[in-house]
């Protein structure tokens, strides 16, 4: 019996260890020989993980000639995911053209480590026509969507590349697209919509976290969210811009960050350029940045914004519809629906989520995802919390709800996979929100930031259902906005107060509920 067991555990243990590697099967390309007239074609996730694990061809040039699902990754290695091409021991030299095929669903776990991305290093190299969608990364320092770390004297060329997803980063030098670039790395007429989050690390930005050492980024742009609860230098689309240049490009996502040098573009900047370069002091909530130009959301969608600036809008930019500006050559259409707003509040023992559209192209609908955000950094884990139905094609604004009652964590982050007919997908920014726990007491907050220009937020509280007002007043008692009135049930709530045509000067929120008045002094200075 004893011996049979032990046959019993052995095949049993053979057929674990055969399917975890029949997972991760490196298989070499079938066509090519890896030389600049021949290359490598990668046509499987097996090709692109037989290059992970050939370090020895990574100064070969590589062509990408099908659409590669990697969403396997996220149980390969242990949990630790895929493994990035190129490292400080061994960086990659080649050339690797995405030939505008997708790569979606790639997932790297690997929180202890530097030198994160499809590309974890690389130098003197060329990258290009890279589109990444729906990643998810956690690493230590040196973490982008796309490169890690880039380096090479006036050599290295990352080029049309794009990437759409969530990074989380333990330390430093992370962003969207690129970790950091120094030693003359030239990017150009690239773009991503990535969530990059961190809890102690400095230097991070929605598009690159460090541009350093002459290096330059030129027709760029980032729609991600960047924050670190913790760190310095964080910025909508650069940390950090040292010694490098940064020309007509512009970011709309919010930056936060637990002490200074945070900026809705430039988080800090150091013997640098930045031209032409703008930021949606709306959509990103940032007032001030360390470099580039603030704009409103509706003349960051006016293509005299960009035109009167300099910006090719005959060869590189367009601007389609009510949208805003997108590359030509890269022209963002992953997603067919024109996401305007995607919003959580916390309700009592539940969340809301609105969001709104103004167009719609063959929408099948959302899945809403959700993860528990702990103050433990690890990997980031989405699950399915629901689906929406979306309405197909129209060019008439929807709007959608949904409201997630299934919450016993603190707090979660929320993201919309907008799905087509045809079952393509992409991923919208993510919202995080803490879970209410019912007020106590009738409360108006202090307004954030404040001083402020153009736009605050505002937050209160509720301890009970009730009919609520907010509105705001001039020095002079003058009432100059409605921002709440209607009935609200008990929880925490925030409002947004946009004085971009009003004058610099001091206003008052006072919040009513029935008997019940609050007033708060703000600041704005233009």
């Amino acid at each position: 019996m004893k011996l049979l067991w032990y046959a019993c555990c052995i095949a049993f243990t053979s057929l674990l260890l055969f399917s975890t590697t029949a997972a991760q099967t490196a298989t070499a390309p079938s066509s090519g020989d890896g030389t600049s007239g021949n290359p490598y074609q990668i046509a499987t996730l097996d090709n692109l993980y037989w290059i992970t694990q050939n370090n020895t061809q990574w100064d070969k040039y590589y062509i990408q000639t099908a659409d590669i699902d990697a969403s396997s990754t996220s149980g390969w290695d242990s949990g630790n995911g895929f493994s990035p091409i190129g490292s400080n021991a061994t960086s990659f030299t080649g050339s690797y053209d995405g030939n505008g095929y997708t790569i979606s669903g790639l997932t790297i776990s690997r929180s202890g480590t530097d030198y994160i991305g499809l590309f974890g290093f690389i130098s003197d190299a060329t990258v290009k026509n890279i589109t990444l969608t729906g990643i998810n990364y956690s690493g230590n320092s040196l973490v982008g969507g796309v490169v890690g770390f880039s380096t090479g004297f006036g050599l290295a060329v990352i080029q049309k590349c794009s990437a759409t997803g969530t990074i989380t980063s333990t330390a430093s030098q992370s962003g969207g697209l690129i970790g950091k670039t120094q030693a003359g790395t030239t990017v150009s007429e690239s773009f991503c919509n990535v969530t990059v989050s961190s809890t102690n690390g400095n230097y991070l930005g929605g598009f690159i976290g460090h541009n350093d050492q002459s290096s330059t980024i030129t027709n760029c742009y980032s729609r991600g969210n960047v924050s670190s609860t913790n760190g310095n230098q964080v910025g909508g689309f650069a940390g950090v811009n040292q010694s490098a240049t940064i020309t007509n490009c512009y970011s709309t996502g919010s930056a936060s960050g637990g002490g200074s040098f945070v900026g809705g573009l430039v988080g800090a900047v150091a013997s640098s350029t930045v031209n032409n370069s703008f930021w949606d002091t709306e959509a990103s909530g940032n007032g001030t940045s360390y470099a580039g130009t603030g704009k409103t959301t509706a003349l960051m969608k006016t293509q005299s914004t960009f035109t009167d600036a300099g910006w090719d809008f005959t060869n590189i930019w367009e601007i389609v519809g009510s949208n805003y500006p997108r590359l030509q050559s890269n022209p963002d259409e992953a997603l067919p629906v024109e996401l305007v707003s995607f919003t959580a509040s916390a309700k009592q023992h539940s969340v809301e989520l609105l969001w709104k559209t103004v167009t719609e192209v063959n929408n099948y609908g959302f899945e809403i995802e959700r993860t528990v955000i702990s103050n433990q950094l690890s990997a980031i884990s989405w699950s399915k919390a629901g689906f929406v139905e979306g309405n197909g094609t129209s060019n008439a604004p929807k709007e959608y709800s949904f409201r997630d009652r299934n919450v016993d964590a603190e707090k979660y982050s929320y993201r919309l996979k907008q799905i087509d007919r045809n079952g393509k997908f992409s991923y919208s920014h993510a919202v995080e929100i803490t879970i209410a726990h019912t007020p106590k007491e009738f409360a108006l907050e202090q307004n954030y930031p404040n001083p402020f220009n153009p736009s605050t937020v505002i937050s209160y509280q509720l301890p009970v259902n009730s009919p609520v007002t907010m509105k705001v007043y001039d020095v002079i008692g003058r009432e100059v906005a409605t921002l709440v009135n209607e009935v609200k049930e008990a929880g925490s709530y925030s409002v947004t107060f946009d004085a971009s045509k009003l004058s610099s000067g001091i206003y008052f929120a006072r919040l009513q509920n029935g008997d019940k008045v609050q007033l708060k002094k703000m600041l704005m200075m233009k």
